[in-house]
């Protein structure tokens, strides 16, 4: 063959040769080309270890500081896919184009549309800005007294408006409805007896009966609750009346959400709830927003309903001014837009304001509340209202009189719009409960519409009952090509005028049961570590036929699916807002703890399957780290137990001395433990250990000891778990009550590097030797016991076991007090043992100018009658707002632990409080940050009553706001000298955006107290001070370089707003905080067009972890034999996502068919948390941890999972009108700030 080809001539040859070579280079650079399945080894397996001594450490050797590279041998046991094999021959027969090309195919390197890595967001333009507006308000008008903004200026406009030929005629949308709490003054479940239930069976019968009667629902919960019990008949006409449009699903949310307190997370994921719930047995998706009982309105919903393409919502509770302000702008219709500027134009809703306060129909027909009266029609027998006894039925000899005084209440509500049309609805809280009313309101309604239209010659009107949407559909018409106004900002704080005729400031829920807001934080964190961990594993089992773990996750799904529902129903207006009875909030609380346990167990279920190869099917071998008796109390760690192997399955590991401390464990004992990070990014955290003997060392998942740990007491005071203990052994003895270190339990600091989205073990064992190294410094007066005679002498000393006093304390050195890290210096009160001053360092380790910094604890006394669970003010009658609540408490005691890791300090006052504040010596972004924690307890009452606890941080940061920003451009120019300095600082609303808050002086304290959920910064040309928190409070910055945030509350009286009692109830709650300075960029310059101000990117990163830490499983020490298990299994196994882009979840969807059952399909949302990269510290490089990159997403694969569709959706999670499907993740664009929906199908066997 070679001769033939040869002959045919050297040009063929040379041709053929040419061909050959080209495939063959073709071939190779494909080889290269293929994403590697594997990572690169840990940076520990390489290079020299760094001592904690040294100080210029270049950022890529700064992750080796915590690891003993063995020189001979480094065990390397990073998880290879046990499929890989198998991957590669699906890869080959994967040949169909239609086919969704997988994770392990070549990606486009790099998504030429993601953008840079780094931006800088401008805020939108728009015809309304919040903040400006509002300081130019006039908040004690001449109306005050009358409680009504409608005077003579509204009559001459209205007056005029009615000889306009010009304006189109009058049009009236009448809109029944009944507003449902799932809880407050009974539980969600009594109300759903006693009153929705009834509503929701009167409804489906009566309107049928009323052909022409319309009505809107909101609140999923109830829903689903009445559809599970009712008869497929009604289930039938309630379908059909959605269907025809006259019952209106509005929101469509599990509960019509606070829009203060609640997160992000919690707020989209009970949204989806209901929607997917309404997809599921109704097939209708909602598209009008119906928001009118929530305390304030932020900006945060109206961004998700657009996201979930929404044609409108409306919106009730606004500031009394704005209600004015609108009204005279005739600007209550307007386009709400985020702040920043999106290059898609994305998150903007066209909104409704309703115009009057209340949603009552005494509050809503009209400007006069008296006449409005006349026309609530509910008589019931043995209900004495100020609406029965006024309102008159409709007859043939009223109606023409009744007519007319109606509609010039309902033209007076359309003048306040440009397009003459008025939305009213007919309704008020769990109205509709009885057949009676029912029959009263539709019939007199009836006949007045009915007369009216009958003689629409004579009143040139346009009335019938109808929806929100018809009200959205006949304003759209009526402005044809005419613009509505645009808007940005958000409506807190709101305040109300009509209870007494005086500005009334709803800004104490922000702050008010944080107990239970934490509860609603900690089930937040564990549902989303489930949804994502479920996903994998149950797709990951059904494509390996694992079919004992399928029975396991289809049995237990019904709980992730309560779980869900039990977050959604307590981010109610009502709950999260600590505003229900007690009770209530107990009620509340219970479905929150046992959500949480169930939980904690699914993911410990999950991660047993993915810890195992694919032959092992062991179960229940891991148990979490925490433990909690019951909701009411904080959690506590539990200790590891070390175990030889020899002694697994009998009594020796929980063997105790006499003297209460754990025996000494025996050489050869150890323990596992794992870590799952739920975050789509590396981490490195401060992880903090329970275990019953100090001397233990630690190695990674790569077999190797970490070189730094750090040993710290437990002490009797901060833990409650062994306050009992320590009472019970020194009862009736001189030292009673004293601090004490226990001898049970120590705590083991040390630092984990985490990969993204990973399940990482780790081992402890006894360390005879060398522990002592790692034993922590304290230093503390009259803080621990020597060890008595009989505790000495009941224990058989052993070699290299520990003495009894682990813990030599130091006497506190004379002084103030200083701890210091490679990146500052803290300077503390030697007396009050809080924090002064901060002085940071440079690169070159060289002290700048020290800043103040000044922690302090004070209350504000609250007004009797006038601060409670809604409202806050402070009490006018004292000739000071604040008191000092820490003077009672005369036992200060202040204990400072140093060690290689961390060093605190930490002051006790009383029962009262133990606050700390830490810093840390990891060589990583850690040491720029200030760890704070405060562990608040107001005993039970009646101490500490009519307080409002406040931590203030007093700072010589200048942050006052501009000078245009002060002054009234409409009045006279103020001499600069004359000008107020108003501080201004930047609060996060609902973990998704920040706005910009100016004090306004004429609001007090109490108006210019704004809600948080994950943190608030303050800034000058030089420095930005972040303070970043697990939960919502309030926070404020009333003087120039404070900041300050609501701790908790204690108001013994009602604040007459519909509670009908006080806030007593207050719980032992733990505060954490991370404090953040960090450098602004140089030069002073104004930004045009302006900017929009975020979080830098290593404070979103705190923020973040903050609020999903990572969740720790002990291995079970006795149960035999023990599984093979891999150390380390990365579920991102391609690598993280960007730095800047959040995995919000991935929440498996129910099957369709089986509700209670999962399906092979899930939701991916992301969010694309925009970050300042202009704004850092001088020593930190977050490159080390999370390298920014505009390449976009990349290569995504979750686990070993493959992909047969991706689809975009709503977010929410419906199919978009355009069904628009992706090849693969990495075609995915997202724009800083934006968040996304998308479905993904896994395919259901391998």
């Amino acid at each position: 063959m070679t001769f033939k080809l040869l002959r045919r001539g050297s040009a063929r040859c040379i041709g053929l040769l040419s061909a050959f070579v080209t495939i063959l280079l073709c071939l190779y650079y494909i080889s290269i080309g293929q994403p590697n399945p594997t990572h690169m080894p840990d940076a520990n397996t390489v290079g020299l270890p760094v001592s904690l001594s040294r100080v210029q450490s270049p950022p890529a050797a700064a992750l080796n500081a915590f690891s003993v590279v063995n020189s001979n041998s480094v065990v390397q046991q990073h998880r290879q896919s046990p499929s890989v094999s198998k991957e590669a021959t699906q890869q080959q027969a994967l040949v169909q184009h239609d086919k969704l090309k997988t994770a392990a195919e070549p990606e486009s390197p790099r998504n030429i549309n993601w953008g840079d890595k780094c931006y800088m967001l401008l805020q939108s333009e728009t015809n309304i800005t919040s903040a400006e507006e509002h300081s130019r308000f006039d908040f004690q008008p001449e109306w005050m007294r009358s409680k009504e903004y409608w005077d003579r200026g509204f009559e001459e406009r209205y007056e005029a408006q009615k000889k306009d030929k010009q304006r189109p005629p009058l049009k009236v949308i009448v809109v029944p409805h009944s507003h449902n709490d799932p809880g407050w003054l009974k539980t969600f479940f009594d109300y759903f007896q006693m009153d929705s239930r009834q509503i929701l069976n009167l409804l489906v019968t009566k309107m049928q009966q009323y052909k022409d009667m319309t009505f809107i629902w909101s609140e999923i919960s109830f829903l689903q609750l009445w559809w599970d019990q009712a008869h497929p008949t009604k289930q039938r006409a309630f379908k059909h009346l959605v269907n025809s449009g006259r019952i209106e699903i509005t929101t469509g949310g599990w509960v019509m959400t606070d829009e203060a307190n609640v997160h992000i997370y919690p707020m989209l994921d009970q949204l989806i709830e209901g929607h997917q719930w309404l997809k599921n047995n109704l097939n209708v998706t909602p598209k009008v927003g119906w928001s009118i009982d929530p305390f304030g309105h932020g900006s945060t919903v109206p961004y998700l309903l657009s996201g979930a393409q929404f044609e409108g919502t409306i919106i009730q509770r606004i500031h009394y001014a704005w209600k004015e302000w609108f009204a005279r702008q005739q600007t209550g219709d307007f386009i709400w837009t985020p702040y920043w500027r999106s290059a898609k134009g994305q998150g903007k809703l066209l909104t409704h304001n309703m115009p009057f306060d209340i949603y009552s129909i005494k509050g809503s027909c009209g400007p006069h509340p008296s006449i409005c009266l006349n026309f609530d029609f509910r008589k019931i027998p043995g209900e004495y209202t100020e609406y029965s006894l006024k309102a008159q039925y409709i007859t043939d000899d009223n109606v023409e009189e009744k007519a007319q005084l109606l509609l010039e209440q309902y033209g007076r509500t359309a003048s306040l719009f440009p397009h003459n049309v008025a939305l009213i609805p007919i309704g008020d809280d769990f109205r509709y409960n009885k057949e009676r009313e029912v029959d009263q309101q539709y019939h007199n309604y009836k006949k007045l519409i009915s007369h009216i239209m009958a003689n629409k010659r004579l009143y040139n009107v346009d009335i019938k009952f109808g929806t929100p949407s018809d009200y959205f559909q006949a304003i759209r018409e009526r402005m044809g090509d005419k613009p509505f106004p645009s808007f940005k900002g958000d409506f807190f704080v709101y305040s109300d005028i009509f209870s007494e005729g005086r500005p009334a400031y709803w800004s104490g829920y922000f702050s008010t049961r944080p107990f239970y807001k934490l509860l609603s934080s900690e089930l937040e964190h564990h549902l989303r570590a489930a949804e994502i961990i479920f996903t994998i594993a149950y797709n990951t089992a059904c494509q390996e036929h694992h079919e004992d773990s399928i029975k396991i996750y289809e049995k237990n799904y019904e709980q992730i699916i309560h779980a869900r529902r039990n977050l959604g129903l307590f981010q109610h207006h009502d709950a999260i807002t600590g505003t229900s009875k007690a009770a209530v909030m107990r009620d509340y609380a219970m479905r929150l703890f046992d959500s949480t346990q169930n939980m904690i167990r699914m993911q410990e279920a999950c991660i047993e399957l993915l810890l195992q190869n694919a032959s092992s099917h062991n179960h229940g071998f891991l148990l979490n780290e925490y433990e909690r008796d019951n909701f009411s109390k904080l959690p506590r760690k539990m200790p590891l137990q070390l175990v030889s192997p020899g002694a697994m399955g009998s009594d020796e590991a929980t063997t105790t001395t006499t003297g209460g401390a754990a025996a000494s464990p025996a050489k050869n004992a150890e323990a596992s433990f794992v870590i799952y990070n739920s975050l789509a990014q590396k981490r490195i955290e401060i992880v903090a250990l329970r275990v019953q003997h100090p001397n233990v060392r630690i190695f990674n998942e790569q077999g190797v000891e970490l070189k730094h740990i750090q040993i710290n007491p437990v002490w009797n005071i901060t833990d409650v778990y062994e306050q009992a203990y320590n009472d019970m052994l020194s009862a009736g003895a001189a030292n009673a009550g004293r601090i004490r270190t226990s001898k049970r339990q120590y705590e083991v600091l040390f630092v984990a590097e985490l990969e993204p989205l990973s399940l990482t073990t780790y081992r402890v064992q006894v360390d005879e030797f060398n522990y002592k190294r790692n034993i922590a410094t304290v230093y503390c007066d009259d803080c621990t016991d020597k060890a008595s005679a009989a505790e000495t002498g009941s224990a058989t000393v052993t070699p290299g076991a520990p003495s009894a006093n682990v813990f030599e304390a130091r006497a506190k050195p004379a002084g103030d007090i200083q701890l210091e890290n490679p990146s500052m210096r803290l300077l503390f009160d030697e007396k009050s043992g809080f924090l002064k001053t901060i002085t940071r360092k440079n690169k070159q380790q060289q002290l700048l100018q020290p800043m103040q910094c000044a922690i302090k604890f004070a209350a504000y006394r609250s007004a009797q009658f006038h601060s409670g669970a809604y409202l806050f003010k402070t009490d006018p009658e004292q000739s000071e707002a604040e008191k000092d609540v820490l003077e009672q408490y005369e036992d200060v005691r202040i204990i400072i632990t140093s060690g290689p890791i961390a060093s605190d300090v930490t002051v006790i006052y009383g029962p009262f409080m133990a606050h700390t504040v830490r810093i840390f010596n990891t060589r990583t972004h850690l040491d720029a940050a200030i760890y704070i924690e405060n562990d608040i307890d107001f005993e039970p009452p009646p101490k500490n009553r009519e307080t409002e606890l406040f931590m203030r941080l007093v700072t010589n940061i200048d942050n006052i706001a501009p000078a245009p920003l002060q002054r009234d451009p409409l009045k006279e120019p103020a001499e600069p000298s004359s000008m107020p300095e108003l501080p201004v600082f930047y609060s996060d609303q609902n973990g998704f955006q920040y706005h910009e808050r100016i004090k306004v002086p004429a609001i007090g304290i109490e108006g210019n107290y704004f809600p948080i959920t994950s943190g608030a910064f303050l800034q000058d040309s030089h420095q930005r001070l972040t303070l970043l928190t697990t939960h919502a409070q309030g926070a404020a910055s009333y003087e120039p370089g404070q900041l300050e945030v609501m701790l908790d509350r204690r108001t013994l009286y009602d604040d007459y707003r519909g509670m009908g009692e006080g806030v007593v109830d207050s719980r032992l709650t733990r505060h954490k905080f991370w404090l953040l300075v960090e450098d602004m960029p140089s030069g002073h310059r104004v930004d045009k067009p302006p900017s929009y101000k975020v979080l830098s990117l290593q404070a979103q990163q705190l923020a973040n972890a903050l609020r999903y830490p990572p969740n720790l499983y002990f291995l079970s020490n006795f149960e035999q034999p023990q599984p093979a298990l891999h150390t380390l299994v990365r579920l991102l196994p391609h690598g993280p996502l960007p730095c800047d882009v959040h995995l919000t979840t991935l929440r498996t969807l129910s099957d369709a068919q089986l509700q209670m059952f999962p399906s092979s399909s899930a939701l991916l949302v992301l969010h694309r948390q925009g970050f300042d990269c202009s704004v850092g510290a001088q020593q930190v490089d977050m490159n080390s941890v999370c390298p920014e990159m505009g390449n976009g997403l990349g290569s995504v694969r979750f686990g070993d999972l493959q992909l047969n569709t991706i689809e975009s959706t709503s977010l929410t999670g419906m199919s978009q009108r355009k069904r628009h499907r992706l090849r693969s993740l990495s075609q995915i664009t997202l724009e800083p700030m934006e968040l996304r929906t998308y479905n993904l199908t896994f395919r259901g066997e391998l």
